[in-house]
């Protein structure tokens, strides 16, 4: 499938923050997603789940995935925000989703080299904050744009690459549509615009 033929080199993948504004693919710490339901959580013993990670999750890492044009106002001289909201899914460690999902357990070379199953993101490891984990697209969670900056939550941002990535992921999950990879720009439009000359970039950094 168009979507699946290969995933950007892990190198490719994450980039120290460096821009004034939010970007889809941005990764966050501290992050709630403890409101998600958890009730079905009744059964330590029973089978590992087919195809979704059902493990509760409560705080922690977060990427971004609301669509960067959409979270500012296109219209404005300045960067301004469009609306407060902010979606994330859990970052979560690839061994743990592995070992509780049958589907991920059995098919760990095919995410690891065509990050090929549909629920998921592959990203490999951030150095200094999390190992190899998949993004759990099925969990999204809302929270409010000022949440993000205090405290500063920001730890990283995806390389142009692997936000082409993602957007494949998303319209592979959510539209169960194959884009080729082409079709998809590798920069944002104005993203030189944003880039920060002082550290930290943003409010979202910490210093």
């Amino acid at each position: 499938m168009a979507s699946e033929v290969h995933r950007p080199p892990d190198e490719e993948y994450w980039l120290a923050p460096w821009s004034e504004i939010l970007f889809a693919g941005d990764v966050f710490e501290a992050i709630p997603f403890g409101d998600q339901p958890t009730t079905v959580l009744t059964d330590e013993k029973a089978e590992p789940s087919p195809k979704h990670y059902l493990g509760e999750v409560a705080f922690g890492y977060g990427l971004l995935i609301s669509p960067t044009c959409d979270m500012y106002d296109q219209l404005a001289e300045e960067p301004q925000p469009a609306h407060p909201y902010r979606v994330l899914v859990p970052l979560l460690p690839l061994e743990e989703v592995a070992s509780a999902t049958a589907a991920v357990e059995r098919n760990l070379g095919l995410l690891r080299s065509r990050d090929a199953l549909a629920p998921y993101m592959y990203v490999p490891q951030l150095d200094g904050a999390f190992e190899e984990s998949v993004a759990c697209l099925f969990r999204p969670s809302l929270v409010a744009d000022p949440f993000l900056a205090d405290p500063p939550r920001r730890i990283a941002q995806m390389h142009p690459e692997a936000r082409r990535q993602l957007k494949i992921k998303l319209a592979r999950y959510w539209a169960r549509v194959d884009v080729a990879r082409d079709q998809f720009r590798l920069h944002e439009r104005g993203e030189d615009e944003v880039r920060s000359e002082t550290q930290p970039p943003s409010p979202y950094d910490p210093s």
